[in-house]
């Protein structure tokens, strides 16, 4: 599912936003707010992230965050969003 990560953070819903690059890709810019969990490690510390609040993912293009997803709704999560086409396409605020 889609979800317009933009208008989220405007209205500041709680929204959290996981991004499972690796930490090198992290660091050269994501999404403000966001907490690095990379894919390699998804399955030893997906319990960091709160089953209870609407999750986006999201990684370079859209298939790690993709994978990151099916994942996470094989072990209970159901409020997902896959941020299509990534960071590649992602225009609004970076942090670095």
């Amino acid at each position: 599912m889609s979800i317009d990560v933009k208008e989220n953070m405007k209205k500041n819903k709680a929204l959290q936003i996981i991004d499972v690059r690796e930490p090198s890709e992290f660091s050269s810019g994501h999404i403000p707010g966001a907490i690095n969990i990379p894919l390699g490690q998804l399955t030893s510390r997906y319990k960091e992230i709160d089953p209870n609040r609407e999750t986006a993912v999201v990684c370079l293009s859209g298939g790690r965050s993709s994978r990151a997803c099916e994942f996470l709704q094989s072990v209970g999560y159901n409020q997902l969003h896959n941020v299509m086409g990534g960071m590649s396409s992602w225009d609004g605020p970076v942090e670095r």
